[in-house]
């Protein structure tokens, strides 16, 4: 069964000051996101606005988020377009059950930041130990141009299962804030 990014289509990358990249949000009918880590145990939007000194947004309206991303000069974006996944998978879609991703997001992202006006670059994921085929590489392809033309990169904590002190932390060294 052919599995498309939920998001991606209505919400384009255009070239802001910040980007940052996921990995996938699968349009299943038990995926509850309606935005980008939307999912329950995902903390991307306690860590993010605290970063920036500002309040959780994680039970927050999709515009409240979006008025805060604009705010701040940030994208999100992610690595995955579309997969290839049994019907029995479909609910227990983790990165154990990306082993065959049809389109990946890599040429897109790496036209964007082509244009020159994207100055940081950050990945919620610091390891490739799941089984989510050619991850890495697609990963260090954009990293590779970011470095060659200046742009920061960083591999951030994921946001998924928790967020606490230390994951904070680590967040606003690698944002430097």
């Amino acid at each position: 069964m052919i599995v498309k990014h939920k998001f991606l289509d209505k919400y384009p990358i255009t070239g802001k000051k910040i980007l940052i990249i996921g990995t996938f949000n699968p349009d299943i009918i038990c995926n509850e996101a309606t935005y980008f880590y939307g999912r329950r145990r995902n903390y991307f939007w306690d860590l993010l606005p605290s970063v920036f000194d500002s309040k959780s947004l994680k039970d927050e309206l999709v515009e409240e988020k979006i008025n805060f991303l604009k705010t701040t000069n940030i994208e999100l974006t992610d690595l995955i377009l579309s997969v290839d996944i049994s019907e029995e998978d479909v609910p227990f879609y983790g990165d154990d059950k990306l082993n065959n991703v049809l389109k990946w997001n890599t040429d897109n992202i790496l036209n964007v930041l082509k244009k020159n006006n994207t100055q940081e670059v950050y990945f919620t994921r610091k390891s490739f130990d799941k089984k989510v085929e050619n991850i890495k590489d697609k990963i260090h392809k954009i990293k590779g141009f970011c470095e060659e033309n200046n742009i920061k990169f960083e591999f951030l904590p994921t946001p998924a299962r928790y967020a606490n002190k230390e994951k904070l932390k680590e967040w606003k060294v690698k944002f430097r804030r």
